[in-house]
């Protein structure tokens, strides 16, 4: 289950992510929810405040060459994907 705490500091993160605007630049298709029990995928994250409940910690890179993962934001739960299924281990 995806359930993500993010770090402000990127030596604290198990995981750097850059946030894209192209879609097909992206590893992974992600959809934002605020309910952890529709987190039961890669692709749909959920956030906590509470580190301990994580799954994973994130930092948000201000770069794509800084990052491990290139993800895409969309609105639409059902097109969220992996489109490098190379990188599905990382969330």
């Amino acid at each position: 289950m995806p359930k993500l705490f993010r770090t402000d500091i990127a030596s604290d993160a198990e995981v750097k992510v850059f946030v894209t605007d192209i879609r097909s630049e992206a590893d992974l298709v992600a959809y934002i929810t605020q309910s952890q029990w529709e987190a039961t995928e890669g692709p749909i994250w959920c956030y906590t405040e509470i580190r301990s409940d994580a799954d994973k910690v994130v930092f948000f890179a201000d770069g794509a060459w800084d990052a491990d993962l290139t993800v895409f934001f969309t609105d639409v739960q059902s097109d969220a994907c992996w489109q490098d299924q190379g990188k599905s281990g990382l969330i």
